[in-house]
């Protein structure tokens, strides 16, 4: 075992790399990244979210959103409109194709998820507890 191998931060990225990495074989043929699809998932969840909260949310700094929306805009899987109270924001929401694209891309994280389930078994809610509190360090 090497040094790396016995630090938490390396052991989190690798875990991650090797999620990430499945996960962006099963959503390969719908060309959307796993970025685009938590904005997918959050726009979602969040209806009429503004571009500045999107980036809150996501912990993106805000130019960096604007791309990941032009993207998804051009697949024709968000559409951002113009906020009624204040025109010089927009509000995010989905467009008919994009909550069919979300829906087909969530059944196939849920496999992910379950295949995450049927190895960490009961462990599961002490790791997602840990992985919270050490998201905290850069609050």
């Amino acid at each position: 075992m090497s040094y790396l191998e016995s630090t938490i931060g390396y052991s989190i990225r690798r875990a991650q790399i090797a999620v990430f990495q499945s996960i962006y074989g099963s959503f390969d043929d719908k060309a959307v990244t796993l970025v685009q699809f938590s904005v997918m998932a959050v726009v979602a969840d969040n209806p009429q979210i503004t571009q500045a909260e999107l980036a809150e949310v996501l912990a993106v700094e805000r130019p960096r959103i604007v791309p990941l929306l032009n993207k998804l805009e051009e697949m024709d899987l968000v559409q951002r409109l113009v906020c009624d109270t204040d025109k010089r924001n927009r509000r995010i929401v989905l467009t008919t194709e994009g909550g069919k694209v979300l829906a087909d891309l969530k059944r196939r994280f849920d496999v992910h998820e379950q295949q995450l389930d049927k190895l960490m078994g009961k462990e599961k809610e002490v790791l997602l507890s840990m992985l919270h509190r050490v998201s905290k360090l850069a609050d």
